[in-house]
């Protein structure tokens, strides 16, 4: 019924309703078509950049120098946006599936009834997600980051913690990250994409 309205608006204002359907689809296919480019180009960037040794080529990070070339901050605007598309897409991620912990679903986010604690619980968990993404592109980007505060921090210090440098030494996170992008990949492409409401049997969310 409500793909039925949207395709044949009704009222006084049905053909600037219309109008914004066609847009609004349109919107949504140019986004799609720069979501695929980015992804791929992440996953080709981590490939070629991490997992190979020694690297095939520096990729992004040599775009990101070139753009600087053309103009100072064009490079500082690519390397953020590649990077705050991982963020979306760990928050995307994140409120899609929230913290599920095999039956039980730990503040699950419902539209229109997600009680005010369960929101502080997942933006604590955005937030220390961020940390995360910001590690994971200190190290992407690390030859086009180099000699900054965040390289120096998330690079060399954190690698070389005892117990968990190993990690990294043997780019665990990486293979992670490409494997888990390419299983997502071949789910959508078999189930689509859907809304799912949160499958755990339990739900804690007072």
């Amino acid at each position: 019924m409500k793909a039925l309205e949207e395709m044949y608006p009704q009222g006084e204002q049905a053909e600037a309703t219309w109008a914004f359907t066609v847009l609004g689809y349109i919107g949504k296919l140019l986004f799609g078509v720069v979501g695929l480019i980015v992804s791929i180009a992440w996953v080709a960037h981590i490939v070629i950049y991490l997992l190979i040794d020694p690297p095939l080529s520096s990729f992004l990070n040599e775009v990101f120098i070139k753009l600087d070339g053309v103009w100072g901050l064009l490079g500082t605007a690519a390397f953020a946006f590649f990077c705050f598309y991982l963020l979306i897409a760990v928050i995307a991620g994140e409120m899609m599936l929230g913290l599920k912990l095999v039956f039980i679903t730990i503040h699950p986010m419902k539209w229109g009834g997600t009680l005010m604690n369960s929101f502080l619980f997942n933006v604590g968990l955005i937030l220390l997600c961020s940390i995360s993404v910001i590690q994971f592109c200190a190290t992407a980007f690390a030859y086009y980051a180099q000699a900054t505060a965040a390289q120096e921090i998330f690079g060399h210090t954190l690698q070389s913690l005892r117990g968990i440098k190993y990690l990294y030494k043997y780019n665990v996170f990486q293979y992670g990250f490409v494997a888990l992008a390419i299983l997502t990949l071949f789910y959508y492409a078999i189930f689509g994409w859907r809304k799912r409401k949160p499958t755990g049997r339990f739900q804690l969310s007072n």
